[in-house]
């Protein structure tokens, strides 16, 4: 038991309130969580089963959004908008072939994500098709971002006092050196 509730709190609370702030930034609460956990606040296995859940429910919410949208309503708004149908067509096509092959490699990705779950939906590709691939995707994608946030998280806090007030100098000099780089850079701009 010790291995799924932390010692401190005993509650689910905090992996409900770390998968809510999930639903609205993906990616950065992903990061805190291997820090969170990394703290031994929160316990990792709750940790990462809260972020892939919410992640995929994030995910399903997309494809029903694309579910919800017509492509017919779409199609016949492509005249207007200079939209090649046939162009639309032959991407209709691919995914219906390719939906999670695609679908795992846009999840590694950072920003195709989401278009790819909205043309799954508009396609009309049965989720029993796809779902395995884009579970297996975010287990990989979760699992790498915790464990590097963890890793990260921990070394930094195992590094001595010394190390981190050189490191903290170092911070603040470039980025002393580089606001004077940029005021200077700027200043060349307006004389000529």
């Amino acid at each position: 038991m010790e291995l799924i509730l932390p010692p401190l709190t005993k509650t689910i609370l905090p992996y409900l309130a770390l998968g809510l702030a999930n639903l609205l930034d993906n990616l950065m609460n992903t990061f805190s969580g291997g820090v969170v956990y990394s703290g031994l606040l929160l316990r990792p296995i709750p940790v990462f089963i809260t972020l892939v859940s919410m992640n995929l429910l994030i995910d399903m919410s997309w494809y029903h959004f694309g579910r919800y949208v017509k492509l017919d309503r779409l199609k016949r708004l492509a005249p207007r908008l200079r939209i090649n149908l046939d162009l639309v067509d032959d991407l209709e096509h691919e995914i219906q072939n390719h939906a999670p092959r695609f679908l795992f490699v846009a999840k590694l990705t950072v920003g195709l994500t989401v278009p790819s779950l909205i043309a799954t939906g508009l396609s009309r590709v049965p989720i029993r098709r796809w779902i395995g691939m884009l579970l297996l995707a975010e287990l990989i994608r979760s699992g790498t971002f915790v464990t590097l946030a963890f890793l990260y998280a921990s070394a930094i806090g195992l590094a001595s006092d010394d190390m981190r007030a050189i490191m903290l100098i170092i911070t603040v000099f470039v980025v002393i050196f580089g606001i004077i780089w940029w005021k200077k850079r700027h200043k060349k701009e307006y004389q000529t």
